[in-house]
């Protein structure tokens, strides 16, 4: 055993306090703890100190120190406490077995000794005192007795099972029961008594186990203790007896004891404890208490293991031996399990819904009941028994055939039978319920089946079988009542029967059972039929029986005598508490008893039939009085009244001796009639009493005159003739006339009886008084009379037999027919009236028919010659082979026809085909006959019989509905009979093809259509390729001779091997290798060069490797032979690479050694740096050139410090000089020159370049005349600084501002100058020519003397944002020429800065067209995003700025000239084409719109690009989707029918089909893109529409991300895709687009037709027109006009139709 320490309840002090002593209650509750101040603590099991309480000293004048506390110990039942004080006193205190009780000192014990130890005894205590005395204290007569003396003081005492007590004295002697049993050398301090053990320890340290019995000493132990402390102060056996503790010092020994009194100590070491002065156990073994020397007490708990089941159980194994079963919920104490019969319990199993536990041991089986706390042990060995738990307060081991019955708390087993019959419903086990206390008698009873009909009944406790019965069904429920007396079962036929036990008698009490239950504590049982709840409150009277609604629900149990319903209205049904109380008072024969509980019961409640009850039941015993009370308290005054009577009677009878009374005949006379039988009262009275006079009297108090005359006869004849006349008196005066005759007629009056008969209405008994007696038919009024009465009575039988007894046979005949009596009327008509005869047998043949006799009625109607009624009466009394007898013979059998039809179903219905078909068809009924043979699936002979009898179109109408539902029915069989027999193959076939029934569908196609037989296979193909079955398409392909399909389908799976299977045996050569190069591809690198090897294809395959673009395949091949060396793979693999893979294609290079071609290739995509960078590390001969290549782009982009270190890098400083002069930055020009060209020809002085600067400037601002002046004066400058051809320009350039900009006066004065200036610097002539330009003027500017192409101007764009516009009048070439230098320069935000409205247009053309050109179209493109490429916006941005805003700010016409119509035309196209691949962007479609209208782009694309934006208005999205395909060839057509799919798509199942047409559509158009194959398109499925059969596909070139095929990519192409293949796979979705009555689209619109402006379906009736002619329907219009309330796309729409076609006018055409 294992401890670990719990808690400590008291802390040690720092002084001596020992404590006196410890003790745990038996229901393991409190712990008493008694300390040296003679105060007594109580804990509680947790440690909580729950109470405290003061001890008494015995003579209170000793004072409270006089004494100490010796012992205190629990009495067995917990509820008292003895404390042993010194002062010679035994207290016992009331404690309570709980906390509620109260304390009080009920017992005391003086002794004559000091008491020294306690223990609990049966009805007290056992104490030992010092003067060697052993006592026992009995608390209940208050009383002590010596049970034995020695000698010497008593140091311990023991106690062992069965009564044994043990004592160790002072001077070593053992006592057992008084007797001496050993010496032992020492005190024996310690004593433990464990029988067949005596263990003893003292303070030498030794523990020494002897032979409880004889003192034989078995073994000694010496623990291993320190010398000095190896006293054994005190010792305490655990409950279990299993284990001992030893109190010592520091600690304690514990040890188990083994078989042989073997005894294993163990030390446990508590630090610090001083000496251990007491120990205590808990009751459930668990907790080990330990107080010490210095005050302290500490909670050891005993636990080896501990585990937790289903979180419900707790389970602490203590020992080996021992465990404790704890419930978690706290609904039931703790249970202690120990093993007794072997050494440790190894499995532990709960069961029963953790209510019960079967622990296993070597040997045993331990049964364990939780909630009672009950256990039993019983031998067991071996495994495989099945466990019955809760069975009626008993456990069942079902194991070999063998049913085990053991109670718990039982350590055997009670009884065990044989049977294989286990399942608890047929089990029943009653152990001791229902049981009187009085009794004394054990009722245990099984009830258990032999086999599935047989019941047995057993008495368990002396195993005798009480009875056996055999019930005539299976069982499945049986049950015992409580007292073990009445046996319920119920059987498979859901009948209940109740089994007597006692006599053996069974009785079936209902049927339909679906519940039944006994009621607890009484006899009561509570069954539910389909429709009532029974309810029986005694079992002992099933006669007894009350039926109560359910109210719709389903009992399932009775719980505190409530019927709980599951389901229906009434959540449970409240049972009659005073009648099952009363039942069982009444059952147990308290009859007194049951009287006091009525008379308990409240006014309220309906106890009357109670009293009633109890009332029979006393006067079956013969209790009167008690009787009398019963009907007195129910207020039945009459019988309270006769049984008070009775009781006075019986007063004065037995001479105040009521009980004697009871005996006189005439009480019990009285009893007798009080019960009704007056036989048993006339006996009393004549033959017990002597006295007929009063039974006579009786009778005639009775009305029972028969009775009293026949008395009288017998014992006095002379009051006969008195009571007699009485009699007839009284029938008079009662009108009781008919008893009368009665009386008239036995005494031989028959005439008076007759008459009386008459008088009081009886016809019929005076009738036949008259038919006995024929002598009075003479009397003819007699006979007369009574015949009238007959007839007034309808007596018509009795009056026909009068008249035929009469002679008048013919009124004989109407009477019988008139009483339906034919057969007689009919006898005597053959007799008498032969002519009537016809008529009685109609007549009774209607009787009968009307009687529901009509299979009687048949031969008779026959008779009379009515065929027709006795076909109706024959059909009706189900005759029917009589009735089709009836039909043959009838000729007219359209009069029959109804009841032909009625027999035709009957012969139908029992399948007598052939009779059925001739009565049908002969009554013209022949379509009954086809469907009858139809819905029977004889569909043959229902044609057979239609191509006879009826009309071709019926046969038609009959078939054609029957074939459709033969053909959903899945008959496809019969189906086809019914087509091929109508001439219709082709719905044969349609039906066979929708069925995928190929096989079927191509017997018919080639029995019937052959010409068609190809075409179906390859339909057939298809089919299963779509349905995955890929070997039977294969066949079918083969058959229709396409092996092309069965190729590409093989490819399409992945299974090559098959396409290569096929290829071989079908195909050409070429068509192989292209195969064999396929299935390569799909495999890729190593694997693919050995296959292609493989086949001989290593030259061929290398080829198409190069081609193909893949170069795995293609290294691979270059090992293997074919044909290419590694680096020409590289080198293609690179220029493949350099468009869409710039970085991989340069490694490419660069391993190819080919890096000039990765250098031009940076350089052609404007990636200057990459190509510098690549030129330095692997082709310095190109680094010049790369250099010269990104200057040049750095002067196109305007990023001149750039362009200049370039250039200068490339050692070319002339060309960056040259450039500054062409853009006039003669200061940088002078710079560079200085710095790179200090030898240059024509140095610029320094002050020219800022004079030139400051003329430009003034230029800007409009200043003329200003800048001029500075321009002669650079040029002065010029020539005076040796630069002669700057001085020469700066002249020229003032010489053409004079002219296009100065009046005619500043003209002149500028002509005087620049003609000096031009005679300063040698050049004269030119100046006077300049004269006389300036002041005589030219037509042009190439009249201007010395102009040339290199004197052009261009003018510096200034700081300031703001651009003026310049007067129309002085527009000249100039200006333009400097725009377009800006614009060759790639300067264009200076040049459209720089440009007016009349040349903006132009230029943001041309921009347009840069940027255009710059940025691929693929480049940014998301089609999914909101936001569009940069390239794009940049060029719309320009375009609004230019087109669409300078449109408004004018008078909003079209700026775009003439010449530039081209230009236009052609940015337009490529604008509209981008902005189809942004169709998310609705503000990128709504610049894209403006620009358009603005530029004057033609009508189809303002269309096109209408119905993209309506794609963001849901009111109309639907319809613009249907439309927009018909402008593919202007807009990119595999985005198109992306967007246009997954619009129509939102639809929901209603636009699957043409989203599956319109995504599949892209697919094919992505796939032809990635091919190369877009002209090769099938249009096939797209007739019926007007949509674009030229689609314009955009390549994925341009930053795509390394994809090819179309713009439609990445998860957007996966998603559509993967939805196509699923949608593809449905059956239910058609996979064409729908049409119209004329065969057509819904947006089908013919070439001179116009559309819808805003949804681009055919115009209907109702329009919207609008100012340029165009129209909208006007229910879509509405629905726009709605949404634009809120914004959004349906606003921009609206605002884009009316610019483009003006406002809206609501007038219908």
């Amino acid at each position: 055993m294992r401890f670990k320490y719990s808690k400590t309840f008291l802390e040690a002090q720092e002084y001596e306090s020992p404590i006196a002593d410890i003790s745990w209650s038996p229901n393991n509750v409190k712990l008493a703890v008694a300390t040296c101040d003679r105060v007594v603590l109580l804990f509680d099991r947790d440690g909580v100190r729950r109470d405290k309480f003061s001890t008494k000293p015995a003579d209170p004048a000793s004072g409270k120190k006089s004494y100490v506390i010796t012992n205190i110990s629990f009495s067995e039942n917990s509820e008292l406490l003895g404390i042993a004080q010194s002062d010679n006193m035994v207290f016992v205190y009331r404690v309570g077995a709980d906390w509620s009780g109260k304390k009080v000192i009920c017992n005391k014990f003086p002794l004559t000794g000091a008491p020294t130890q306690l223990l609990p005894a049966d009805n007290g205590f056992f104490t030992a005192t010092t003067d060697g005395k052993i006592r026992s204290l009995d608390c209940k007569v208050n009383k002590s007795s010596s049970l034995w003396t020695v000698g010497a003081c008593c140091v311990s005492l023991a106690k062992g099972g069965e009564g044994t007590l043990a004592s160790g004295h002072v001077d070593g002697t053992l006592y057992l029961n008084g007797r001496l049993l050993l010496r032992y050398a020492l005190p024996p301090t310690a004593l433990v008594l464990l029988p067949p053990y005596l263990i003893v320890g003292s303070c030498d340290g030794r523990v020494t186990v002897y032979e409880a019995q004889r003192g034989a000493l078995l073994r000694s132990i010496e623990p291993q203790l320190p010398p000095d402390r190896r006293d054994i102060i005190a010792a305490v056996p655990s409950p279990s007896g299993q284990t001992i503790a030893f109190g010592v010092f520091d600690g304690c020994l514990v040890g188990d004891v083994k078989e042989s009194g073997v005894l294993e100590l163990s030390p446990l070491q508590i630090p610090n404890l001083y000496a251990t002065r007491a120990l205590a156990w808990s009751a459930d073994g668990t907790k080990l208490a330990v107080a010490s020397q210095t005050g302290a007490v500490i909670l050891l708990e005993a636990v080896l293991r501990r585990w937790v089941w289903r979180d419900s159980v707790e389970v602490q194994h203590v020992s080996g031996r021992q465990l404790v079963l704890r419930r978690l919920a706290d609904d039931a104490p703790a249970l202690t399990v120990t093993a007794n019969h072997a050494p440790d319990i190894y499995n532990v199993r709960l069961i029963g819904n953790d209510w019960y536990a079967v622990c296993r041991t070597s040997s045993s089986l331990i049964l364990c009941d939780i909630a009672r706390g009950l256990t039993s042990e019983i031998p067991w060995t071996g495994s495989g028994e099945r466990i019955y738990a809760a069975v009626g307060g008993a456990c069942l081991l079902h194991r070999a055939g063998e049913l085990s019955v053991v109670e718990y708390g039982l350590n055997k087993v009670l009884h065990t039978v044989r049977t294989e019959r286990v399942n608890p419903h047929v089990l029943s086990v009653r152990i001791n319920e229902g049981t009187s206390s009085s009794s004394g008698r054990d009722r245990k009873h099984l009830a258990y089946l032999l086999d599935r009909q047989t019941i047995a009944v057993v008495d368990l406790s002396t195993g005798i079988q009480l009875a056996q019965w055999w019930h005539e069904a299976r069982v499945d429920w049986l049950e015992l009542n409580e007292s073990g007396q009445l046996l319920l079962l119920r059987d498979t036929r859901r009948r209940l029967a109740l089994l007597r036990l006692h006599n053996g008698d069974k009785e079936i009490i209902a049927s339909g059972v679906g519940f039944v239950q006994w009621i607890e504590n009484s006899d009561a049982v509570v069954a539910q039929t389909p429709t009532h709840l029974l309810i029986w409150y005694t079992a002992w009277e099933p006669g007894s029986v009350e039926m109560a609604e359910c109210s719709g629900g389903v009992a399932v149990e009775v719980i505190a005598r409530r019927v709980m319903f599951d389901g229906g209205q009434t959540p449970y049904l409240q049972l009659d508490e005073h009648r099952l109380a009363f039942n069982n008072a009444l059952r147990s024969g308290d009859l007194v008893g049951c009287a006091a509980y009525l008379d308990g019961v409240g006014s309220s409640a309906d106890v009357a039939p109670l009293w009633r009850q109890l009332a029979d039941r006393a006067l079956t015993d013969g209790d009167i009085q008690l009787a009398a009370k019963c009907y007195r308290e129910v207020g039945d005054e009459s019988r309270t009244f006769y049984l008070d009577k009775t009781v006075e009677l019986a007063t004065e009878e037995g001479a105040e001796n009521i009980n004697a009374g009871l005996k006189s005949p005439l009480v019990r006379a009285r009893l007798a009639i009080f019960a009704g039988d007056l036989a048993t009262a006339e006996e009393c009275y004549v033959k017990k009493a002597g006295r007929p006079e009063l039974a006579i009297s009786m009778y005639k108090q009775f009305n029972r005159w028969t009775d009293a005359i026949a008395l009288a006869e017998r014992v006095d004849r002379g009051l006969v003739s008195t009571l007699k006349q009485q009699h007839m008196d009284y029938l008079y005066s009662t009108g009781r006339l008919g008893e009368a005759g009665a009386v008239l007629a036995a005494s031989g009056d028959v005439q008076g009886a007759v008459r009386i008969w008459l008088k009081g209405g009886r016809a019929r008994r005076a009738a036949a008084l008259l038919l006995q007696h024929s002598t009075l038919l003479r009397d003819s009024d007699l006979v007369d009379a009574v015949r009238t009465q007959l007839i007034q009575e309808e007596w018509w039988e009795m009056a026909g037999e009068i008249a035929e007894r009469s002679g008048e046979n013919q009124t004989a005949v109407e009477y019988y027919a008139k009483g339906n009596n034919f057969a007689r009327a009919v006898q005597l008509a053959r007799e008498a009236c032969p002519g009537e005869v016809t008529r009685l047998e109609l007549a009774w043949g209607a009787w009968l028919v009307s009687a529901r006799q009509a299979g009687a009625a048949v031969p008779h109607l026959i008779e009379a010659g009515d065929t027709r009624a006795a076909l109706a009466a024959a059909l009706k009394a189900h005759h029917y082979r009589k009735a089709l007898h009836i039909v043959e013979v009838i000729e007219d059998k359209e009069s029959i026809r109804e009841f032909c039809e009625q027999l035709g179903d009957h012969f139908i219905a029992t399948q007598e085909w052939e009779t059925a078909e001739r009565v049908l068809v002969s009554c013209g009924l022949a379509e009954r006959c086809v469907r009858a043979y139809n819905t029977a699936g004889r569909v043959a002979d229902g044609l057979r019989v239609s191509a006879a009898q009826l009309s071709e179109r019926d046969t038609r109408d009959i078939y054609l509905p029957l074939a459709r539902q033969l053909r959903s029915d899945g008959h496809m069989r019969a189906a086809e009979l019914i087509y091929i027999g109508l001439g219709e193959p082709d719905e044969a076939i349609s039906m066979y093809k929708d069925a995928s029934q190929y096989e079927a569908m191509l017997r018919l196609v080639a029995a019937h259509r052959s010409s068609l037989l190809e075409a179906t296979r390859r339909h057939v193909a298809q089919a299963l390729h779509a349905s995955g079955d890929l070997r039977a398409a294969e066949n079918y392909y083969i058959q229709s001779d396409d092996w092309k399909s069965a190729i590409q389908m093989y490819r399409t799976a992945g299974q090559w091997e098959s396409a290569e299977r096929v290829a071989r045996a079908h195909a050409p050569s070429a068509v192989q290798q292209q195969v064999a190069l396929q299935w390569a591809a799909s495999l890729g690198g190593a694997p693919a060069a050995r296959l292609l090897a493989a086949r001989g294809m290593a030259a061929i395959g290398a080829r198409w490797a190069l081609q193909a673009q893949r170069w795995d395949i293609a290294m691979e091949l270059s090992s293997v032979g074919g044909g290419v060396s590694r680096r020409e793979v590289a080198r293609h693999e690179a220029a493949a690479l350099a468009e869409e893979q710039p970085e991989e294609a340069e490694a490419a290079f660069v391993r190819a050694g080919a890096a000039d071609d990765a250098v031009r290739m940076w350089t052609a995509r404007g990636q200057h740096a990459r190509a510098l960078a690549l030129a330095e590390r692997h082709a310095h001969h190109m680094v010049e050139e790369a250099l010269v290549e990104g200057a040049r782009a750095a002067a196109e982009r305007g990023d001149l410090p750039q362009f200049e270190a370039l250039m200068i890098r490339a050692n070319r400083p002339r060309e960056v000089v040259q450039h500054y002069k062409d853009l006039e930055l003669w200061e940088e020009a002078s710079r560079v020159s200085r710095e790179y060209l200090p030898d240059s020809g024509e140095p610029v002085p320094p002050t020219v370049p800022p004079l030139l600067q400051r003329a430009a400037e003034h230029a800007d601002r409009g200043e003329w005349w200003e800048a001029v002046e500075l321009l002669i004066g650079a040029s002065a400058a010029g020539a005076a600084g040796g630069a002669a051809r700057l001085a020469e320009r700066a002249a020229l350039r003032a010489a053409r501002l004079a002219r296009d900009h100065l009046p005619p006066a500043a003209r002149t004065r500028a002509a005087h100058m620049l003609a000096d200036r031009f005679a300063a610097i040698g050049q004269s002539d030119i100046g006077e020519q300049l004269r006389g330009a300036l002041t005589e003027g030219y037509e042009g500017d190439d009249e201007m003397p010395g102009a040339s192409a290199q004197d052009e101007y261009e003018e510096e764009a200034t700081a300031s944002p703001v651009v003026r516009e310049p007067e129309p009048d002085a527009e000249s070439s100039g200006e333009a020429e400097a725009l377009e230098r800006l614009a060759r320069a790639g300067h264009w935000q200076r040049c459209l800065a720089r440009a007016g409205r009349a040349a903006g247009p132009h230029y943001a053309l041309r921009y347009a067209a840069h940027l255009f050109k710059a940025h691929p179209r693929m480049e940014g493109v998301d089609i999914e995003s909101e936001e569009a490429p940069e390239g794009l916006s940049q060029a719309l941005e320009a375009l609004r700025e230019h087109l669409v805003v300078a449109a408004a700010d004018g008078d909003g016409t079209v700026l775009v000239s003439s010449s530039d119509t081209a230009l236009s035309r052609a940015v337009c196209s490529e604008l509209l084409l981008r902005a189809s691949l942004s169709p998310r962007s609705l503000r990128t479609l709504q610049d894209a719109a403006a620009v358009l209208l603005a530029s004057g782009a033609d009508h189809r694309a303002l269309q096109a690009i209408t119905l993209l934006m309506a794609l963001h208005v849901p009111q109309i999205a639907s319809q613009a989707a249907r439309s927009l395909p018909r402008y593919t060839d202007i807009i990119v057509a595999d985005v198109t029918y992306y967007i246009c799919g997954l619009t129509v798509r939102t639809e929901g199942t209603s636009g699957f089909r043409e989203a599956f047409v319109l995504l599949n559509r892209c697919l094919d158009l992505v796939e032809a893109a990635e091919d190369d194959t877009v002209h090769l398109l099938d249009y096939t499925d797209f007739e019926c529409t007007d949509w674009s059969r030229q689609p314009l596909v955009v390549s994925g070139g341009g930053g795509g991300g390394g994809e090819g095929g179309g713009a439609v990519r990445g998860a957007a192409l996966h998603e559509a895709r993967e939805w196509v293949l699923a949608v593809s796979m449905d059956q239910a979705v058609e996979q064409t687009l729908p049409v119209e009555n004329g065969g057509q689209y819904a947006s089908f619109v013919g070439d001179e037709q116009q559309c819808c402006v805003i949804t681009g379906y055919p115009l209907g009736t109702r329009l919207v027109t609008f100012s340029n002619g165009r129209c909208a329907n006007r229910s879509w219009w509405s629905r726009v006009s709605g949404a634009a309330r809120g914004g959004g796309g349906a606003a921009a729409l609206l605002h884009h139709v009316a610019a483009w076609c003006g406002p809206a006018h609501h007038a219908a055409l």
